[in-house]
C-alpha cells in the first residue's frame, strides 16, 4: 500500500529562472538523482513552494530526502545547506510533510480562493482536495443533526395513539348513560401503560392527540355504540367495537401463543395445551390466527375512519403498540399511504431460531416493515428482529447519519430505534415521599419475618431478598426458590440473617393448568420454611394476586436487595420502581437476570445467569458481605440513571423520530454499496418511474432500445444453487421463468420495427434458450454479455450457432481460472452450503443458500480481497485481465472486457450505427451487475461515448488497465457492424462516472430512462417497487405497440377499389 505524500519547503533565494524539487533514496522521489526528483511549484498567493498533488510512498518505510534548486538554463544546482538529510515515515492515506515551518498553512484559504483561478486548480494548489471537499459535506451533516433537534411535534400535526385498551372507564350513570371516567389515577395506581402514558402527553399536544382503543364493553347495538362514542369523544378516545369472542379468542391466541414466541419458546409441535413450568401454552392454530387477524383489521378501519374526518392538510401520525395490534401497520399503509406509521413493542422480540418456525412468520415481519419506524425496548431485540428480516425477507440494513439504523424493504427505509419504556421516576419519587402508607405496609412486611429495620440499623437485623414477578414460565420463580434454598443450605452463616418475600401476580389468562406453578410452588416454599425457618418464622413469604403501584412500592422499600431471576422478559420496569422505592434512603442493592431487558442499562445492578445456581448462589454471598459503602456507591450509579427518565420527554422523544422519519421519508439520502462494492451517496432526487412520461417519449421516438435484466426484473429472483455434497458435476442453478404474460409484451414489443429489445442476464446461453427462445426477433445476452444474440435472429429453432461469443475459445484464461477455481474451493469445504458455478467468462463463489448470511457476507469480503488484482502484489490475480465483482450471495471473478456495460454500449454503438441516433432508451435492473447499463445509458444521456467503467479507480472491481483488446471471430461474426465479435466497441474505456448533477433524471425533455427495482444506493434515476411493477409497464408499452403497429396499417393505401365505387 502507498500514501499520498505533499512536501512544502520555505526557500526566499530561489530566482524566477530556477525551479525547486525533492529527490531521496528511493525510486519515488529519483533516488538522489534530481532530474528525476519531484519538481514543487510556487505560487503568488502562497508562501514557498509546494507539490501540487500527492507522491505516492510506501508505507511504514523511513525515506531520506533533500531540496535541490535547479537552474533552467543552466542546470546548475544548489542543494540544501542542511548537514544531515532530512526524512520522513509515511502513515496513513495522506501525509504532508511541512518543511517551512507552516508558512504555508498559515494564509487562510479564503484569501487564496480571491486571488487564485478555477476550483479545481486551488484544490491541487492546496493539495487538499479531500479535506475541501469535506468541508460542506461536515456542514451539511451539522446541518441535518440540527434540522433533526428541531423537528418536533406540534398542535397542527395528528396523533393517534393506538392501544389494545383506552385510558377511560366506562360506566353506567343512575339515568342509564354511559359516563367515561379517565383513568389518571388508577392507571397510574394499577401501571397501566396507556393511561400512565395519557397523563404524560405534553400539554401542547393534549388537543391533537387521539387515543384508540377498545372501550372495555361489548355491544353490537349501532345506537349503542353511537352513545359510548360520543362519551368517549370529551376525552378524544376513539372506541373499537369488537365481538367478544374474537376478543376473548384474539387474547387467547396472544397470551398462549404469541407471548411464549416473542420469548423464544418454541411451542410449534405440540398437539394440544401443555405446561412449561407450570405455565400455559398452545400451539398454532389456524382459527385464531384468522380471527386475530379480524381483530386488527377493525384496529385499521377504526383509524382509517377516523382519519378521514380530519383536517386534509394536518400530518397524521399513527403510533401503535404491542403485539396485540402487529398487523394494524400493512392494513393501515395500504389505505392511507401519506400517513406516518410507527409501531413500538413493549415485549422482548425472538431470534431467528424461534421466529422463523412460526407460520405467519413473513406476514408478522412485511406487517412491522410497513411502518416509518418500529421501536424496541433494547437493542438486542432489534437485532433479533434485524436477523429475522435479512434471514426471511432478504432486507439489508445500513447505519446513516447520526448513528440512524435503516432497513431496506419494498423501496422504502424503515427506521429501526431501542429505547426502552420510561417511568415517571419523579411521580414515583413524590408518591413514596408523601403516602405514609407506602412506609406503613412496608413495615408489616418486615415484620412478617420478625423484623422492623433489616440490617439498616446496626442491631443484627434481618436482610430482606424480594421480587415480584408474573404468573409465567419467564419469570423463573422456581429457579429463584431453588437459589435460595441451596444459598441457606450452604451457607448456614447466613440463615438467620437473609428472608425472601415473593409476591406473584395475577393470570393474564385463567386456565386449570396455571394451578400446578401456583401447588409447586406452595410445596417448595413449605419445604424450605420447615428445613430453615427458626422461632416460628418464615424463611420464605408467598403471596399472590394483583396489586397497585402503591403496594408494589411498599413491598420494594421493606426490601434491601431485589432478587430478579428471569429467563427471558421484555423490560421488567419492577427494577426501576425499586430505585423509586429507595430514593430517599439511598440504600439498596439488585441482582438482575442477564436476560432481563433493563440488565443492560442498570449497571450498578449485579448480573447473574439464572440458570447458573451455584454462580447465583455466589453472587448472593457477594450482596450480603459487601460493606455499606460499597452498598451505597452501587445504588447511586443507578439512581442517576433512573432519577432522569421522565416519561413526558419519551413521549415526546418518540413522536418526534416519528415525525422525522415520516418528513425524510421521501428526500432522504441513500447510503450504501454500489456496483463492485463502491460508496454510494445518493440523494433521493432519485423517484418512483412515472409510467406516463415514459409512456409519452416512447410514442413520440422512432428508434428505440429496450433493455432489460431478467430474474429480479422480469421474473421474481427466486435463484437456487444445488449441487449434491462432494460432487464434481456441474452445478445446477434453478430460478424462475418468466410469466407467460411477460414473454407476450415481449413479444409485442419485438415485433415493433423500431424498437430494439434485449434481455441481458448472467444466466448460460441454454437457460436463456430456454426461456425466451420461442420469441421471435428478440435481442439476447448470456453470461453478462460473454454470448449474444442480435435482434432479428428469429428463435433459438435457428439452432444454436446462432449465438456470438466474445472469444471464439477460452483457452488464454484457464490460468486464472484455475487459481480462483483452487481458492474458492477452499471456501466450499469450509462454508457449509456454499458451492462453486463455472461459466465461459467468469467462476463464481455461490453462498446464497448459507444459513448464516452476516456471516458468510463477510468471509465473502475476505475472499474477495484476496482475489483483487487491484488490491496490490500480493493478490492472488495481481496482473491478469480479471475484476472480482460482489452481488446477492455470490463473489465472482470475471474477464475485465466482458459486463452488462460493454453489452449494452455494443447494442447502442450497432443501432446508431444501422438506424442513426438513438432517441429513447428504457434500461431496467435489479443487482449490482446492471450498475454497468445504467452507467451506459446515463454517458449517453450526458452526451458521452463508449463506456464508462461504473466504478471508481480505487473500488473494488476497478477495470485493469492491461485489459486486453478483443479480437474478432471469424467464425461466429454473422452480423455486420457492431454486432460482429469483438472491435473496439467492446473495449473499457475509465472515463469519469456520470454523476446526479450531470444526469438529471427529473428533466422534462429526458429521454433516456434508467431504472432499479427496488429503492437501493444506485446509479439509475429512478425505481419500480417490485416484478409487478416491471410487467405492468411493459403491458402498457406491449399495447402501446400494439395500437402503432394498427395505426400504420390502417394508414397504408388502397391495393383494390371496393364494390361500391364499381360502376
Amino acid at each position: 500500500p502507498k500514501c499520498k505524500v505533499f512536501f512544502r519547503w520555505s526557500c526566499d533565494d530561489v530566482q524566477p529562472q530556477e525551479e525547486v524539487c525533492v529527490t531521496g533514496n528511493c525510486d519515488e522521489l529519483g533516488n538522489w538523482q534530481p532530474t528525476s526528483g519531484v519538481t514543487l511549484h510556487r505560487d503568488s498567493t502562497r508562501p514557498g513552494c509546494f507539490t501540487s498533488s500527492g507522491v505516492p510512498m510506501p508505507i511504514g518505510r523511513r525515506v531520506e530526502y533533500k531540496y535541490v534548486i535547479r537552474n533552467v538554463n543552466s542546470m546548475a544546482e544548489k542543494w540544501q545547506e542542511d548537514k544531515e538529510n532530512k526524512w520522513l515515515l509515511a502513515t496513513g492515506r495522506r501525509y504532508v510533510k511541512e518543511d517551512d515551518g507552516g508558512k504555508y498553512r498559515d494564509v487562510p484559504v479564503t484569501a487564496m480562493t480571491m486571488q487564485s483561478g478555477g476550483a479545481a486548480n486551488r484544490r491541487n494548489v492546496l493539495g487538499l482536495e479531500e479535506q475541501q471537499n469535506t468541508i460542506p459535506r461536515l456542514q451539511s451533516f451539522e446541518q441535518k443533526v440540527t434540522q433533526e433537534e428541531e423537528t418536533q411535534v406540534d398542535p397542527r400535526d395528528r396523533i393517534y395513539a393506538v392501544f389494545r385498551t383506552l385510558p377511560v372507564t366506562l360506566r353506567r350513570s343512575d339515568s342509564g348513560d354511559w359516563e367515561a371516567e379517565a383513568d389518571r389515577n388508577s392507571g397510574f395506581v394499577n401501571f397501566k401503560v396507556v393511561s400512565m402514558l395519557a397523563r404524560s402527553v405534553p400539554k401542547h399536544l393534549l388537543g391533537a392527540t387521539w387515543f384508540v382503543g377498545h372501550p372495555g364493553v361489548f355491544t353490537s347495538d349501532p345506537e349503542e355504540q353511537r352513545k359510548i362514542t360520543e362519551a368517549l369523544a370529551p376525552h378524544n378516545c376513539i372506541p373499537v367495537f369488537i365481538d367478544e369472542q374474537d376478543f376473548r379468542g384474539t387474547l387467547e391466541f396472544c397470551h398462549l401463543f404469541l407471548w411464549p414466541v416473542m420469548h423464544n419458546m418454541k411451542v410449534f409441535d405440540d398437539d394440544a395445551v401443555v405446561v412449561d413450568q407450570g405455565q400455559s401454552h398452545q400451539k398454532f392454530d389456524e382459527t385464531q390466527w384468522k380471527t386475530y387477524q379480524a381483530f386488527n383489521k377493525r384496529y385499521a378501519d377504526a383509524i382509517d375512519a377516523q382519519i378521514g374526518k380530519g383536517a386534509a392538510q394536518a400530518k397524521v401520525i399513527v403510533w401503535i403498540h404491542d403485539f396485540y395490534l402487529l398487523l394494524v401497520p400493512k392494513a393501515l399503509r395500504h389505505r392511507r399511504s401519506a400517513a406516518t406509521i410507527g409501531f413500538y413493542l413493549h415485549s422482548a422480540f425472538p431470534s431467528s431460531e424461534v421466529f422463523r418456525c412460526i407460520p405467519p412468520r413473513e406476514e408478522i415481519l412485511l406487517s412491522m416493515l410497513s411502518c416509518a419506524v418500529v421501536t424496541f425496548q433494547i437493542f438486542e431485540y432489534a437485532r433479533h428482529f434485524l436477523s429475522c428480516c435479512q434471514f426471511l425477507l432478504n432486507a439489508t440494513h445500513h447505519f446513516e447519519g447520526a448513528g440512524n439504523l435503516l432497513i431496506e424493504h419494498d423501496s422504502e427505509s424503515v427506521v429501526i430505534r431501542a429505547d426502552h419504556f420510561a417511568i415517571p421516576y419523579q411521580d414515583l419519587a413524590d408518591l413514596v415521599k408523601d403516602n405514609q402508607n407506602i412506609a406503613k405496609e412496608a413495615d408489616a412486611i418486615r415484620q412478617a419475618f420478625g423484623g422492623s429495620m433489616p440490617l439498616r440499623q446496626e442491631n443484627g437485623g434481618k436482610l430482606l431478598f424480594a421480587s415480584i414477578d408474573g404468573d409465567e414460565p419467564f419469570s423463573g420463580l422456581m429457579l429463584k426458590l431453588r437459589v435460595f434454598q441451596k444459598f441457606l443450605s450452604e451457607c448456614p452463616q447466613h440463615t438467620n440473617r437473609v428472608c425472601l418475600f415473593q409476591h406473584v401476580l395475577g393470570k393474564r389468562v385463567a386456565g386449570e393448568k396455571e394451578s400446578e406453578l401456583v401447588a409447586e410452588l406452595k410445596r417448595l416454599v413449605e419445604t424450605i420454611n420447615k428445613d430453615f425457618g427458626q422461632g416460628g418464622q418464615p424463611a420464605v413469604v408467598v403471596r399472590f394476586g394483583d396489586v397497585t403501584v402503591t403496594d408494589r412500592l411498599s413491598i420494594l422499600q421493606a426490601a434491601d436487595v431485589l432478587l430478579d431471576t428471569s429467563i427471558n422478559d421484555g423490560l421488567n420496569v419492577h427494577p426501576f420502581l425499586f430505585t423509586a422505592a429507595h430514593a430517599l434512603d439511598g440504600k439498596g442493592s439488585m441482582i438482575l437476570s442477564e436476560f432481563s431487558g433493563c440488565s443492560s442499562v442498570l449497571i450498578g445492578a449485579r448480573k447473574v445467569n439464572p440458570w447458573n445456581l451455584q454462580a447465583t448462589m455466589d453472587c448472593m454471598h457477594a450482596t450480603v458481605t459487601q460493606d455499606a459503602d460499597e452498598r451505597e456507591r452501587k445504588f447511586k450509579q443507578d439512581l442517576f440513571y433512573v432519577s432522569r427518565l421522565k416519561l413526558s420527554s419519551w413521549v415526546q422523544s418518540n413522536l418526534s423520530d416519528l415525525k422525522r422519519a415520516g418528513l425524510h421519508k421521501a428526500s432522504a439520502p441513500v447510503t450504501g454499496l454500489g456496483a463492485g462494492g463502491t460508496l454510494f451517496f445518493m440523494e433521493r432526487g432519485f423517484r418512483h418511474l412515472p409510467a406516463e412520461s415514459v409512456i409519452r417519449h416512447y410514442s413520440q421516438a422512432k428508434n428505440r432500445a429496450i433493455l432489460l435484466d431478467n430474474e429480479g426484473t422480469l421474473a421474481p429472483d427466486r435463484r437456487t444453487a444445488i449441487k449434491p455434497y462432494g460432487a464434481q458435476e456441474k452445478l445446477d442453478r434453478s430460478g424462475q421463468p418468466p410469466d407467460p404474460d411477460v414473454k407476450e409484451c415481449l413479444q409485442a414489443l419485438a415485433n415493433d420495427r423500431n424498437n430494439t429489445v434485449m434481455v441481458i442476464s448472467g444466466r448460460p446461453s441454454s437457460v436463456l434458450d430456454t426461456w425466451f427462445g420461442d420469441v421471435k426477433d428478440l435481442g439476447l445476452c448470456a453470461e453478462h454479455g460473454f454470448y449474444w444474440v442480435p435482434p432479428g435472429r428469429g428463435t433459438s429453432s435457428a439452432g444454436s450457432n446462432r449465438w456470438n461469443c466474445t472469444k471464439e475459445t477460452c483457452n488464454e484464461d484457464e490460468d486464472w481460472k484455475q487459481i480462483a477455481e483452487q481458492l474458492m474451493q477452499q471456501y466450499v469445504k469450509r462454508v457449509q452450503g456454499s458451492v462453486l458455478e463455472f461459466k465461459g467468462c467468469s467462476v463464481a463463489w455461490n453462498y446464497r443458500k448459507v444459513g448464516a448470511q452476516q456471516l458468510a457476507n463477510e468471509i465473502a469480503l475476505e475472499l474477495a480481497r484476496f482475489l483483487d488484482p487491484n488490491s496490490g502484489p500480493d493478490s492472488l490475480l495481481h496482473g491478469y485481465p480479471v475484476v472480482v465483482a460482489t452481488g446477492k450471495g455470490y463473489v465472482e471473478v470475471k474477464r475485465s472486457d466482458v459486463d452488462k456495460g460493454v453489452a449494452v454500449n455494443r447494442v447502442l454503438n450497432d443501432m446508431r450505427e444501422r438506424l442513426g441516433q438513438v432517441d429513447f432508451v428504457l434500461c431496467i435492473g435489479d443487482d449490482r451487475s446492471d450498475e454497468d447499463m445504467f452507467q451506459v445509458v446515463n454517458n449517453l444521456s450526458a452526451g458521452r461515448d463508449g463506456v464508462s467503467s461504473c466504478l471508481d479507480d480505487d473500488s473494488l472491481s476497478a477495470v485493469p488497465t492491461l485489459a486486453p483488446v478483443l479480437e474478432s471471430s471469424p467464425k461466429t461474426a454473422k452480423s455486420s457492424g457492431m454486432w460482429s465479435s469483438g472491435g473496439a466497441a467492446t473495449r473499457m474505456s475509465r472515463k469519469a462516472s456520470v454523476t446526479l448533477e450531470d444526469h438529471n433524471p427529473l428533466e422534462e425533455n429526458n429521454k433516456h430512462f434508467t431504472v432499479t427495482v427496488g429503492r437501493k444506493p444506485t446509479k439509475a434515476g429512478y425505481f419500480l417497487k417490485d416484478v409487478q411493477e416491471v410487467t405492468e409497464l411493459l403491458q402498457k408499452l406491449a399495447q402501446k405497440a400494439k395500437a402503432q403497429s394498427l395505426a400504420r396499417f390502417s394508414s397504408m393505401p388502397m391495393l383494390a377499389r371496393s364494390d361500391d365505387d364499381s360502376d
